[in-house]
This record gives structure tokens, C-alpha cells and sequence, in this order.
């Protein structure tokens, strides 16, 4: 337990003056708490039987003058911990964030996205609110455990260890307690998760959903997620509130305990009857009532810890993966000549790509081509190193890519993915994507390359329109060419298409092979596609067939040369002309 609380310490460490005026508030708040009775026995002893109103109003006025410090110190103490935890818990999670997108493409293959989500949000949420309301208020609360002990010591010792005889037996019920309130809780969690991400799946293909009439099934498979996560809810509830209830009873017993004792043996014909008072009776009472509040909350506080610790390992099992590629920072692309030697490489065990050998001239431009399955792709996530662990070299410029940060590699390399990437925001910002360098004339000539800038002029707002989820709000052919416009807002030496023009329309596309033919001749361009139209225009066409280079040539060559490619590009629906 105190390891896994020792790893929030180097983050916590930043904000340890919040944490110390925290810490020093707990003794000054069981203090408080403690001289309650204490004032309550000196008030009923000194001021109320000997009838002494000018002691009983200093009583009433010290009495209220404690509970105001004591809220003040509590609201003091709540306030500091809490900023300490919230601001903790953000530097964390912009951590575990920026850590994430560092990790190799190898990680995030293996691993669900859904679940690297939870970790990043649930997990950081269960863990403040873990940190705030149970590790926090426990050391408080066993702070006013502890004064309460004392003032009962203080006040008798003999009533106050007849009251300690029964902690042996609450310690065994809250922990019998916790443990059910930590499963439970933590089955409610998975439940809970199970049901977010049934949610998130059926409003992502709502329109699949009522295209297909399914909304009757969707809509009775969540009614059985949703009860069963109720069911696991309510059994943490219902533990929760059973334990309180028999807490409550033990209070009662040992209060009855305490004034049975009291009377049957310490009454007033008895020897002893100098130790007691009416005063002492009461403040005892409330001594006994204010050690039981903090034994109440005991129970479903452990259970707020495990849940505590469970979160602990999951952001540290995220945050210790070191599958990061990194390299000299230093690297600057200048021409962007590409040059593979030989190059293997296997996901796992299996070999995905054989003895890839080519080399690609600066200013020069080179076609993939190849079935799907072929290695086409990976030969592009090796070059922008979303891979490493490949057999051979790799080179751009001359320099050896596996000694190059990836960061550096990628300022003066474009690629325009397959899949449409928007995020929820501007325009502009779709485009720049927050990066340094790229101006609002950087911006524009690169919607001008793709020859975007009239139907940009004509969205409400223009570059300040607000793009939908996915650019919801725009056509598949905008969406493309806005992606294409983010790769050349940098101005790159190096431009990758992968598959860039394979689902737009003729018009779109036509739009976009303008803007390839125009930055063609002074940029080195690495294409797959599916499109003869951008095939064709290539320098140098490769043939990928099983990981190998199975042909080599432009396009009059290999269609000469009657084997794959013309294969291929005779099969219907392989390359489609414009």
C-alpha cells in the first residue's frame, strides 16, 4: 500500500507546500474535535449545576469559538488537499497522454483503444476521488479517532477501556465489510465499463443502427447491460448500508455498556464515586458517538483504496511501458532521397516484408502497387518510423533513419493517410493542428495547392467554419482535401500518399492529382494507390507481391513486361481510371 502511494510522490512533490499546510491541519483538527466534550464536561460540571451563568457563558462562547476553527480548519484542510490532488492528477494525465502518442505503433496495435481511454479518464477520475475522499479523509479521520481515545482516556480510564473492548470486534466487522464493498465496487466498475462501451459502439453506428431496423435489439441488449450494472451497484449499496446499520448498533451497545458501568458500579454509595459526574457521563457519550463516525466511513473508505491501488497500477503500468522509438534529435530532411537495403522486417514472428531493396532519387517519385496484405503500408511505417526492429537499412538523405528521432524525421515528411482523421474544431486548426511554423499564408498556399480555397470561401466562416465528429458537416471528397492540405501546410521534402485518392470522387480527385502534379517536380513523392491515374505518373513503379519486389519499372515498362502489374491493372476494379 505505502509503495503504491509512494509513486504519486515525485508528482505530488511540485505542490508539497499545499500538502504540508494539509498535513498540519489534521492534529489541529483532532485537537478541536477532541475539546468539544471536554468543554461540554466543564460547562454542565461548573456552570449549569452550580448554577455559575457568568462560567457558562465563556463555555458557550469557548464552545462556539472551537466548532468555528474546527470547520475553518477542516474547510482549510479540504480545500489544500484537494487543489494538491486535482492539480497532481492533471500533470499526470497530460503525462500519461503525451506518453501515449510517444509509444511504438507495435503497442497501440495490441492494444484495445477503448482501454487505453478508460485509463487515460476513469482510472485518473477514480483515483482523485479515491485520493480526496478516502487516503485523505482517512488520516483525518484516524487523527480524530486517536483524540477521542485520548479524551476518553483523560476522562476515565476505566469507562474508556470498557469502550475499547469492543474496537477488537468492529476492526473484524469493517474489515469483513470492506472486502464485500471492494468487490462489489469493483464489479460495479467493470459493469459500468462494459455498458460505456456498448453505448459508445451504438451511437458511432447509430445510422447503421436504424438503417437496419437493429434499434429494438441495441435497445434490449443495453437494457440487460444497464440491470446488471444496477444489480452490482445495488449490492455495494446495500453492503454499504447494512454495515452502517450494524455500526450503529455497536455504537448504541457501548454506550449502554458505558452508562450501565457507570451507574451499577460507580454510583454514588460506592467508593468511587469521586471519579464520576453528570458532566464526565455526558462528555463521555459524545466521545463514544464521535469515535464511532470515523469507524462508520472506515469500511467504504478501504474499499475506495483498493479501487485507489487498482488505478494506481493501471496509469503505472501505462506510464513504465518503454516501447518508445527514439533517436538524434538533430536530423534535418533537406532533398528527402529515399534508399532501402535489404530491408526484413516481422510483426511478431511472422516476416512481412523480404529483402526490400530500392532506391529513390531526390525530386523523383515512386509508386507502390500491390494486393492488399502485400507489405505496401508497412514499407511506409518503417520509412516514417511508427516501427523499428527491421533487418537492413533504411536511409533518407544518406542517414541511417534507425539512429533519427522520429519527431525529427517527421517535420519535413508528409503523409496523408488512408483513413480521414478531423477533430472537433476549426478549420484552420484541421489544418495547422497546433504545430509550429505554420502561418496563415502557409495555410493558404496549401489549400491552394490542392485546389481547395473556393469551397472553403464559401463554408460560413471560412477557415473559423466549425468542423463537426469527423467532419460530419462536410463532403468525403472536402474531408480529403483538407487532410491533404494539413501535409503540405508544412512544406515537405518528402510527401507520402497511402492510398491517398483511393475513395474520393472524380472531381475531388481531380483536384488532388492537381496538386500532386504540382509539387511533383520539386518534392520527392512516395504513392500508394489504386488509381492508374496517379500510378501512371510516377517515376518508378514497384510491384509488391508477398513482402518481396516481385517487379520494377515505370508504367509503359511494366505493362510491356506482361506479368503482375498487368495482371492487375487488367483486373476489374484494381486500378480505376479517373
Amino acid at each position: 500500500m505505502i509503495r503504491d502511494l509512494a509513486k504519486l510522490w515525485p508528482w505530488l512533490r511540485k505542490y508539497r507546500r499545499l500538502v504540508i499546510i494539509a498535513v498540519c491541519l489534521v492534529p489541529f483538527i483532532s485537537a478541536m474535535q477532541a475539546a468539544l466534550p471536554l468543554i461540554l464536561r466543564a460547562t454542565i460540571d461548573h456552570g449549569i449545576i452550580p448554577g455559575n451563568t457568568h462560567y457558562l457563558a465563556w463555555m458557550g462562547i469557548a464552545y462556539v469559538a472551537v466548532v468555528f476553527f474546527e470547520y475553518a480548519a477542516r474547510t482549510g484542510q479540504t480545500l489544500t488537499a484537494a487543489w494538491a490532488v486535482h492539480r497532481m492528477i492533471r500533470a499526470m494525465r497530460e503525462s500519461v497522454i503525451r506518453h501515449v502518442l510517444g509509444l511504438s505503433a507495435s503497442f497501440h496495435d495490441r492494444s484495445m483503444s477503448g482501454a487505453l481511454v478508460t485509463r487515460a479518464t476513469s482510472e485518473f477520475e477514480n483515483l482523485s476521488e479515491s485520493l480526496n475522499q478516502g487516503v485523505l479523509t482517512s488520516i483525518v479521520d484516524l487523527a480524530v479517532l486517536t483524540g477521542c481515545m485520548t479524551g476518553m482516556l483523560l476522562l476515565d480510564w476505566r469507562l474508556a477501556l470498557t469502550a475499547f473492548v469492543m474496537l477488537p470486534v468492529l476492526v473484524l466487522v469493517v474489515r469483513g465489510f470492506s472486502r464485500g464493498l471492494r468487490d462489489a465496487m469493483l464489479s460495479a466498475r467493470k459493469h459500468l465499463a462494459t455498458l460505456n462501451a456498448y453505448t459508445q459502439e451504438c451511437l458511432y453506428g447509430a445510422a447503421t443502427v436504424k438503417l437496419l431496423n437493429a434499434a429494438p435489439d441495441a435497445a434490449k441488449r443495453y437494457e440487460t447491460l444497464s440491470e446488471t450494472y444496477r444489480n452490482a451497484q445495488m449490492r455495494s449499496v446495500v453492503l454499504d448500508a447494512v454495515m452502517f446499520a450494524v455500526l450503529d448498533g455497536f455504537s448504541a451497545m457501548t454506550t449502554g455498556l458505558v452508562l450501565w458501568l457507570a451507574i451499577r458500579h460507580l454510583a454514588p454509595n460506592t467508593a468511587d464515586a469521586a471519579g464520576i459526574s453528570a458532566g464526565v457521563l455526558v462528555a463521555f457519550v459524545q466521545y463514544v458517538q464521535q469515535m464511532f463516525e470515523p469507524l462508520k466511513q472506515l469500511g467504504n473508505k478501504m474499499a475506495m483504496l483498493q479501487g485507489a491501488f487498482t488505478s494506481i497500477d493501471r496509469i503505472f503500468g501505462l506510464l513504465e511501458t518503454k516501447e518508445i522509438i527514439s533517436g538524434d534529435s538533430n536530423f534535418e530532411l533537406k532533398k528527402g532521397a529515399v534508399s532501402f537495403k535489404q530491408v526484413t522486417f516481422a510483426y511478431g514472428k511472422k516476416n512481412v516484408l523480404h529483402d526490400i531493396t530500392f532506391d529513390l532519387p531526390a525530386g523523383k517519385s515512386l509508386a507502390l502497387v500491390g494486393h492488399t496484405g502485400s507489405g505496401k503500408s508497412t514499407i511506409i511505417k518503417l520509412l516514417a518510423r511508427l516501427y523499428e526492429g527491421y533487418h537492413g537499412s533504411i536511409t533518407v538523405d544518406g542517414v541511417e533513419i534507425s539512429g533519427v528521432s522520429p519527431a525529427a524525421l517527421r517535420r519535413n515528411v508528409a503523409i496523408v493517410p488512408q483513413d480521414i482523421a478531423l477533430f472537433d474544431g476549426t478549420l484552420r486548426f484541421n489544418i495547422s493542428l497546433g504545430r509550429d511554423g505554420i502561418t496563415e499564408s502557409a495555410i493558404t498556399r496549401a489549400l491552394d495547392a490542392v485546389c481547395a480555397s473556393d469551397f472553403i470561401t464559401k463554408l460560413p466562416g471560412g477557415l473559423d467554419f466549425k468542423i463537426r465528429e469527423q467532419g460530419a458537416n462536410l463532403s468525403h471528397g472536402q474531408r480529403q482535401l483538407i487532410v491533404f492540405a494539413r501535409a503540405l501546410a508544412t512544406d515537405p521534402a518528402l510527401i507520402i500518399l497511402d492510398e491517398a485518392t483511393s475513395s474520393v470522387d472524380p472531381e475531388s480527385e481531380r483536384r488532388v492529382q492537381a496538386a500532386i502534379d504540382a509539387v511533383m517536380h520539386d518534392r520527392t513523392v512516395i504513392v500508394i494507390a489504386h488509381r492508374l491515374s496517379t500510378v501512371a505518373r510516377c517515376n518508378q513503379i514497384l510491384v509488391i507481391n508477398d513482402g518481396k519486389v516481385a517487379e520494377r519499372g515505370n508504367h509503359a515498362q511494366l505493362m510491356s513486361a506482361q506479368g503482375l502489374y498487368r495482371t492487375l491493372h487488367d483486373q476489374p476494379g484494381s486500378f480505376a481510371s479517373p
